[in-house]
């Protein structure tokens, strides 16, 4: 267990800048996507802040595993050693809980139509979406269960566009659906200790929490720019955007 005791400067300050960046990255997803509500259309614009505000509660919490790294090494001479303090694993896990399933839910919003008998659909959608973020803290396999339904409608259920309807979004919606389906494979590996990060406790540390958090930014951040450039295509918008 001794290198799990200490860690290089090199490995303590890339893990760091790694947590840093997928920090900023969420915030500024969440920005974009208030920003962009004073250029789309109105029945829009409700997608955009559900998906901004969900980011912006992950970034929070993404913010805390930031600070638990901080505060569970000090310097000590050439190398950063353990404090006792406890990494914010949970933290990762509410962040996703929250961020995740709001986008899913955006993402149906915007594809499919209120009217025409769609609004049934969408509230099943929205209590699913609900269920996979309360269940997903407590069961993973849970979790992957309802995210792969949540996901297969996104892929393969295509509703058709009418005439007060902007086309789907089907595009961007697969390319989400991969992107977070993709990210949550590797997560369940690297907690199911399958994927190679070497044999050094020190090591398997630093590559698995780097590893995480890009896996946080496939799940957050590459969704929302897809929401977002689904949002602002144009073949999606129709008049003026801002009725």
């Amino acid at each position: 267990m001794e290198s799990l005791l200490s860690l290089s400067t090199g490995d303590f300050r890339a893990v760091e800048l790694t947590l840093r960046l997928t920090m900023a990255l969420v915030v500024m997803s969440s920005l974009m996507l208030a920003l962009c509500v004073t250029c789309t259309a109105s029945r829009q614009r409700f997608p955009l802040i559900l998906a901004s505000v969900a980011l912006l509660g992950a970034a929070w919490f993404e913010s805390g595993v930031w600070t638990a790294w901080k505060e569970g090494f000090e310097l000590a001479g050439t190398s950063y050693c353990v404090t006792g303090q406890p990494l914010a694993g949970e933290d990762r896990i509410i962040a996703w809980s929250l961020a995740v399933p709001a986008l899913l839910f955006c993402f149906e919003l915007v594809r499919t139509p209120w009217g025409n008998g769609q609004s049934p659909a969408i509230a099943r959608f929205g209590a699913g979406a609900l269920l996979l973020g309360l269940l997903a803290p407590l069961s993973h396999l849970l979790a992957l269960v309802l995210l792969g339904l949540g996901l297969w409608r996104l892929c393969f259920h295509s509703p058709a566009a009418s005439k007060d309807h902007p086309l789907p979004i089907d595009r961007e919606s697969r390319l989400a659906a991969g992107s977070i389906l993709f990210a949550f494979l590797i997560t369940l590996l690297g907690g199911w200790h399958l994927l190679p990060l070497g044999k050094s406790a020190g090591g398997i540390l630093v590559r698995g929490e780097i590893i995480r958090s890009l896996c946080e930014i496939l799940s957050l951040v590459v969704p929302s720019l897809l929401l977002l450039k689904g949002v602002l295509n144009p073949s999606t918008a129709q008049g003026d955007p801002l009725k």
